[in-house]
């Protein structure tokens, strides 16, 4: 088996270091089976980003609440939201409103598809969709074709999409092909360390031995350069904020 060249990094340092590569316009590809800490990573990294859209279509995701982040229920932001942004100041939001019933969907599937188009004119945001696949399917919101042309065209504006998701054969294709990054946790499915390796022109033996004895909600963060080497970190858990918290 092939050893990859692999760095361990505390995640502040980690924090540190990706802070300086993740470029704007680069997108991120976070890859993960249910329970493993997609959102507890994702929220730790984008809070590197100053202004950021987080897509929640669970509805009420209690990783995505403990981040003390206010929930956006409907597009466009009040305007006070782009004025601090011309002045610099930050500004990371959930967006949609949170929802209980199904009869919440279809308001929740236009708020996202309005999000989406003003985010991508707007340009400058870093874009989160949680369970990618469930903004995807057809049979669920069927936003597809927004998110991938978001991935594809956004480079230019300085627009950076970070999805997450459990399987690439779940997603669409673009979602792979279009990642700069890619974040990776212990897997015993074959198919998706091969299609990571194959997204990112990775020999597939690099990539399981990364994987190999990977502590649980440990991460390998690969990118398409292969000559940087693949890190290794462990975010910190995130405090949930209880049902009742401001939002």
């Amino acid at each position: 088996m092939q050893v990859p060249e692999v760095e361990a990094k505390p995640w502040d340092e980690f924090l540190t270091w990706f802070g300086g590569v993740w470029d704007p316009g680069d997108h991120l590809a976070v890859i993960a089976p249910t329970g493993a800490g997609k959102s507890t990573f994702c929220v730790g990294v984008l809070n590197l980003r100053n202004y950021v859209l987080a897509f929640d279509p669970k509805g009420g995701d209690s990783t995505l609440r403990g981040s003390g982040w206010p929930r956006l229920p409907r597009w466009p932001p009040p305007s006070e939201v782009y004025k601090d942004m011309r002045e610099h100041r930050p500004y990371r939001a959930i967006v949609g409103p949170a929802t209980k019933l199904v009869s919440d969907l279809p308001k929740q599937r236009g708020i996202f598809q309005i999000a989406l188009e003003g985010a991508f004119n707007d340009g400058g945001w870093t874009v989160y969709v949680d369970e990618l696949q469930l903004m995807a399917d057809r049979r669920m919101m069927g936003l597809a074709t927004d998110v991938e042309r978001m991935l594809i065209s956004a480079r230019d504006k300085g627009l950076s999409v970070v999805t997450a998701y459990q399987r690439p054969a779940n997603v669409p294709r673009t979602a792979s092909d279009q990642a700069t990054w890619v974040a990776i946790s212990y897997t015993r499915d074959r198919d998706v360390v091969d299609r990571v390796a194959e997204m990112l022109g990775r020999p597939k033996p690099e990539i399981r031995g990364a994987l190999n004895g990977l502590d649980p909600f440990s991460w390998v963060v690969v990118g398409r350069n292969p000559r940087m080497p693949l890190v290794i970190t462990r975010p910190r858990e995130i405090t949930r904020q209880s049902e009742d918290a401001p939002q």
